[in-house]
């Protein structure tokens, strides 16, 4: 490392350097580090010269070595300097005072609202003495023990003080505030307010920012209701205001449906290990052997038809469970129809349903009005459609299984078993149930029950309503 100019180390250097060119070696800057210049000294005395030579490079070094001395710093260290004072500005601000006096940690009503009834009356004398235009106060229960109070001043002239002492106006009750000028909206308040009070009213002493607005219902300090009615007084962005507020409303009411039916599955999760086994179907096998997974043109949709409490509903989510495990696919989709003639399939997803089930269809024509989309033909399907298409969204059935069923109380069943579109069973698959889909459980016979002399010890039963034994009553 070099070392900084200092005269009298560059003429002891200067010196070297003559004596050094003279033995033919190769001097150094003026400025070299202490470290080289000591060791071209000691190449120079390793050499043969005259007394006059070894004389003025000696003189040289002690003189050299002498400046390093003088140079040790004093170990205590230079003198700190002292700190400035520090400057307080602001034309706005925000006092909170923390205290563990009696009255701050005081459960009585009446006790607190003492204190921030004096707690206004220290206010009041600041007002004259700092020409304060407009105050707010605020006390709030800061935790179960102890409450802490807040203060917003807004001054005609800037405070300008500097020093340890330049605080002191400002102490209430020997408890010194912490100070934060304003920078935003200065209404910071958090907590259950206990007292309130005011003379410097939004919108009327000074204009309100939507953004502060903003801010207050992201730290959770305003309800969505309460921020609405305060956003319309400020006019400016309410509109976008009012449609985020209304899209987080309605997302937060489809998570709360979502939620009830989640919680209705799992409280009947007893049920559904209750429920009887399907019965087998010739026609379901044959549907559900289309949707292997191999590529096709078209595939037929499945109509199931009967009358109420047969277990149609129940078969379709049988069916289409099925199909999912073929597919490997984690669920489906379900919506009912009845007399719409509109399909809502913006939640059908490719990449997790693998079909789905049109509830209680209210017309057989129906399957025929919408059949280029049900038969899953390989093409992109667009919903919702508008002039605008601001709400369209994109759909296929390619590949998903499409189940329908209809109630006897449905228009044109006839037109299943006739019309020339609906009767093809390539096109429609058809099963019209006449008794329930479940398997009912036998019943025992009476001669099951009777006790065969087996020294098991059971009782011997009767059937109900049959006879211990027959009686003659017309035998005389």
């Amino acid at each position: 490392m070099t070392q900084g100019r200092r005269p009298e180390r560059a003429l002891c250097v200067r010196v070297l350097n003559r004596v050094a060119r003279k033995c033919g070696l190769q001097p150094v800057a003026d400025n070299a580090a202490r470290a080289k210049v000591e060791s071209l000294a000691a190449d120079v005395l390793a050499r043969d010269l005259l007394p006059a030579d070894v004389e003025a490079v000696n003189n040289s070094m002690q003189k050299y070595q002498a400046t390093f001395e003088a140079a040790v710093p004093n170990p205590e260290g230079p003198p700190q300097p002292l700190a400035s004072p520090t400057t307080y500005k602001f034309q706005a601000v925000q006092l909170t005072y923390n205290s563990s006096a009696a009255a701050f940690v005081s459960q009585d009503f009446v006790e607190l609202e003492a204190l921030f009834e004096r707690f206004k009356v220290f206010l009041a004398s600041l007002r004259a003495s700092l020409s304060v235009i407009g105050v707010s106060a605020t006390m709030e229960r800061a935790s179960p023990e102890r409450v802490h109070l807040h203060a917003y001043l807004h001054l005609s002239k800037p405070f300008h003080r500097r020093g340890a002492d330049a605080l002191d106006m400002f102490k209430f009750e020997g408890s010194s505030p912490h100070v934060e000028p304003n920078r935003a909206s200065g209404k910071a308040y958090i907590g259950a307010v206990r007292f309130n009070f005011s003379d410097w009213p939004p919108f009327q002493a000074y204009g309100v920012e939507g953004w502060w607005l903003d801010n207050l219902l992201k730290a959770g300090k305003l309800e969505r209701h309460v921020y609405l009615r305060l956003a319309a007084q400020v006019t400016v962005g309410f509109q976008k205001r009012l449609a985020d507020c209304r899209a987080a409303e309605r997302f937060e009411h489809d998570l709360r449906v979502q939620e009830a039916v989640e919680a209705v599955d799992a409280a009947t999760g007893e049920l559904q290990q209750a429920i009887l086994p399907m019965k087998t179907f010739d026609v379901v096998e044959e549907f559900i052997a289309c949707h292997d997974g191999a590529a096709r043109f078209r595939r037929p949709i499945l109509a199931i038809v009967g009358s109420t409490r047969l277990g149609k509903s129940m078969l379709a989510v049988d069916i289409l469970k099925r199909i999912a495990g073929c597919l490997n696919l984690p669920s489906f989709l379900e919506i009912t129809v009845e007399d719409s003639e509109q399909m809502d399939l913006a939640d059908f997803d490719r990449g997790q349903h693998a079909g789905v089930i049109l509830d209680g269809v209210g017309d057989a024509y129906f399957l025929k009005r919408n059949r280029e989309v049900l038969q899953g033909r390989p093409k992109i399907v667009k919903g919702a459609r508008s002039a605008t298409n601001v709400y369209s969204y994109k759909y296929s059935f390619c590949s998903r299984a499409v189940v329908a069923t209809f109630d006897l109380g449905a228009s044109n069943l006839t037109a299943l078993k006739s019309d020339h579109w609906l009767q093809n069973r390539n096109n429609v698959q058809l099963l019209w149930l006449e008794a329930p889909v479940y398997r009912q459980p036998s019943l025992p016979t009476p001669a099951a029950d009777v006790w065969n002399g087996s020294e098991d010890g059971r009782r011997k039963r009767r059937w109900i309503g049959s006879p211990a034994c027959v009686l003659d009553f017309g035998a005389s």
